[in-house]
């Protein structure tokens, strides 16, 4: 009888590793697909904005989005919003609009540098001290952006587009927030499979 169940174990034991493999590796696509939700909210915004609808302020209100995406994503999973990518969106923005290159490459690393060197003190502040420090930070990088463009252009170029950038960007990151809050904790979640 001992002879017996153990070969009915090892019969078992061979057929459950022929399921397991195919489930895990379902799970290690689900995982992969979950963990990108970020990067591709953000091609997908970009991709969006940069079809010539007539939609007041997209302009301004592209950088604002990205800028607050690689912010909170920077901050909460690194790993989802890795600077190469972070690199890859500026390079799209700038193919895309046309503008000078380079300039919203550094842009969006800066933030993404303020978010992940922060990360750690970040994380424990309550969410008003988040956005007041992302004000202050996407008043800089526009402000940064502003005088980059103007020196390219050999001329002040009008600060009205820049300024609504900063509007902009200060007013939805809130709104950006929730959804990536929730986005966080369900289908962005690489541990929620």
């Amino acid at each position: 009888m001992i002879k017996k169940e153990n070969t009915h174990t090892i019969i078992n034991d061979r057929k459950s590793p022929g399921i397991r493999p195919a489930f895990n590796r379902f799970q290690r696509i689900d995982m992969l697909v979950r963990s990108f939700v970020p990067m591709l909210f953000s091609i997908f915004v970009i991709l969006f904005l940069s079809i010539p609808f007539d939609i007041p302020g997209r302009n301004e209100l592209l950088p604002a989005i990205i800028v607050s995406s690689v912010y909170f994503w920077s901050i909460y999973r690194p790993k989802s919003m890795p600077a190469i990518g972070v690199f890859f969106l500026g390079l799209l923005i700038d193919l895309l609009n046309f503008t000078p290159p380079g300039i919203v490459i550094l842009i969006l690393l800066i933030i993404y540098g303020i978010g992940v060197t922060q990360r750690f003190r970040l994380v424990k502040y309550n969410f008003l001290l988040i956005w007041l420090i992302f004000s202050f930070a996407a008043t800089g990088v526009f402000l940064l952006q502003w005088v980059l463009i103007s020196a390219f252009s050999l001329r002040i170029v009008p600060y009205y587009s820049f300024l609504f950038e900063i509007i902009f960007s200060i007013g939805i990151y809130p709104l950006l927030s929730v959804l990536f809050t929730w986005a966080h904790q369900t289908i962005a979640n690489p541990a929620k499979v």
